[in-house]
């Protein structure tokens, strides 16, 4: 580790931006090295005098994309754990746009294990399985078996995950698989990795060694079935930090064994600790997530707000009672067209925040645009401003613009008002539009566009 633990220090986080296979060749020299393995680009400088199979192997890769040579050595590598703070942009095949960094935000949440395969992925509509080991690890592999139509479709999955057994349900659509199994030998830790289409569960073996099998598949274990109800689980409140005046992030962490990844797009139920209140339960969007322990919730509190007042007052260590995970977003209806807009007003940001991550870090949205345009009341009142505007840099281009209805003339220079026709005039009518917010709101923005000619299909309502 030690030049893991060296890098680490030297290393200043920089905003990563977009970089052409032009750029990258430039960077292929001893003291300068980059690589880019699955559209991510990595300065690996640091790393070449301590690469196990030497400078010459590992030169091979410098200043070109790397991923097939990655693949045929090391594709059970986490890389993207492994170079995380290494990053320095996406390969992008248009010619890179200078953009403006902004200074580190206070989300910088690792990414999970991501690779994206080309665009217009089929629909998934059953499942298969498969493994594979070496002597440090057994990989389990969960497919979504595809249809002939062109879409991507989301996967997520929940389940638990012990030293010596693991029991996961793996969703895509209405339809579920599942591996419950006792593991042949005990494991010390996993990592997961995901595309749209593909799970991977990798366990790391406690002692090294190759195993006759991965062990004992319990009955019903490698079944589909329909999907079943929403999953019961308890977590506990890590961090509670405000982000405005009336507006907290809470950071949670899955107890016991249960790890999950929650679809974009997709709430949780927070129940209620007072059981003699009227309001038994309430859901709320999964803001971020962390990785497959931790994820967070954006709760703005309202002074007659049972459930957010509640939130709001978690203190660390609190634990929560919750069910999960209801709703997600078909990422394919957004590829179907080059523009999208977003609407969003007040915490109506929460579900497309994870969303506009997804799009400035995958390479199916290299030609993409995407606009948000953001109404609050007051300066006081935008969230995660910082955080947004990071979201700028990435692959598909991304433009944010702000709207307050009731700031002071002096104190904004931007627009002022709330939504209406010339807000929206400069849009297409073939574009996207996704709006989450207040029910007035929602329903206004809806009306407008319906006036303004878009069809109902190009118009998606978010509500809770």
């Amino acid at each position: 580790k030690q030049w893991y633990q060296r890098r680490v220090r030297e290393h200043h986080p920089i905003q990563p931006r977009r970089i052409t296979l032009q750029e990258l060749a430039t960077h292929n020299k001893l003291g300068d090295v980059w690589t880019a393995i699955h559209g991510q680009v990595y300065d690996i400088t640091a790393y070449i005098n301590y690469h196990p199979g030497g400078v010459a192997e590992l030169m091979r890769g410098a200043g070109i994309d790397s991923t097939d040579l990655f693949n045929e050595v090391h594709k059970w590598v986490n890389f993207q754990n492994m170079l995380k703070e290494y990053l320095v942009g996406y390969l992008v095949q248009a010619p890179a746009t200078t953009l403006q960094v902004p200074g580190q935000a206070s989300l910088n949440a690792p990414r999970l294990s991501n690779s994206y395969p080309s665009k217009q992925l089929p629909i998934a509509t059953s499942f298969a399985y498969d493994s594979y080991q070496t002597e440090r690890c057994y990989t389990l592999i969960v497919y979504g078996k595809v249809a002939k139509c062109n879409k991507i479709k989301s996967c997520y999955f929940y389940g638990t995950v012990g030293n010596d057994f693991l029991t996961v349900i793996v969703h895509c659509l209405q339809k579920q698989f599942k591996l419950s199994l006792e593991l042949h030998a005990n494991i010390k830790k996993f990592d997961i990795r995901k595309t749209n289409l593909k799970f991977e569960l990798v366990l790391y073996k406690e002692i090294n060694g190759m195993w006759p099998n991965e062990g004992k598949h319990k009955p019903q274990s490698k079944t589909t079935t329909e999907k079943s109800n929403l999953e019961y689980f308890q977590a506990k409140c890590i961090e509670n930090t405000a982000v405005s005046h009336d507006s907290r992030l809470v950071t949670f962490e899955f107890l016991g064994d249960f790890y999950a990844i929650p679809p974009l797009g997709s709430h949780v139920y927070v129940y209620n600790n007072d059981k003699d209140s009227l309001i038994d339960k309430k859901p709320y969007t999964v803001f971020n997530v962390i990785d497959s322990r931790k994820f967070q919730l954006l709760v703005k509190k309202y002074e007659n707000g049972i459930l957010s007042s509640y939130i709001c007052a978690l203190k660390p260590d609190e634990i929560v009672e919750m069910q999960g995970f209801d709703h997600f977003i078909d990422m394919n209806v957004l590829l179907k067209v080059k523009s999208l807009v977003i609407l969003a007003a007040g915490t109506g940001i929460t579900p497309f925040y994870r969303i506009m991550k997804e799009i400035s870090t995958n390479q199916n949205f290299n030609e993409h645009s995407c606009t948000l345009m953001f109404y609050n009341k007051k300066k006081k009142d935008i969230l995660i401003p910082e955080e947004l505007d990071q979201l700028k840099n990435g692959i598909a281009s991304i433009e944010i613009t702000h709207a307050l209805s009731q700031e002071d003339a002096e104190m904004w220079d931007g627009l002022s008002g709330r939504i209406n026709s010339s807000h929206l005039d400069k849009f297409s009518n073939q574009s996207i539009f996704l709006i989450c917010g207040p029910a007035p709101f929602v329903h206004l923005a809806a009306g407008l566009l319906k006036e303004k000619g878009v069809s109902k299909a190009n118009i998606k309502e978010f509500v809770g």
